[in-house]
């Protein structure tokens, strides 16, 4: 291939970049809205430990349970990684309900 073309993806993960290195949690939120759960998780796996963990502390609970059942396993390990987060995978495979937040 001779020209790269950027794939859909990268516009969305360079705004989520910025919302967090500017640390503007409106911002963020906005883009889980416009993107859905598992946009945003998915946007979110191809980064680092410190941004996933930057990215998610800045989310309401409801918000941040939600789009960590999403994340990869990968990109839960590197945020648990850096988080010092000691929750098994099976954890986030379950429901993101409200109950879900109580254990």
């Amino acid at each position: 291939m001779l020209f790269r073309h950027p794939r859909p993806n990268d516009a969305f993960q360079r705004a989520l970049r910025a919302a967090v290195a500017s640390h503007r949690p409106a911002a963020l939120h906005a883009l889980l809205v416009s993107h859905g759960e598992r946009a945003f998780a998915r946007a979110l796996s191809d980064l680092s430990g410190r941004v996933i963990a930057d990215a998610l502390s800045m989310l309401p609970a409801r918000d941040h349970a939600a789009v960590s059942c999403h994340l990869s396993r990968a990109a839960r390990r590197r945020w648990r990684e850096i988080d010092g987060r000691h929750v098994p995978d099976s954890l986030y495979t379950q429901s993101a309900s409200p109950l879900f937040l109580l254990r």
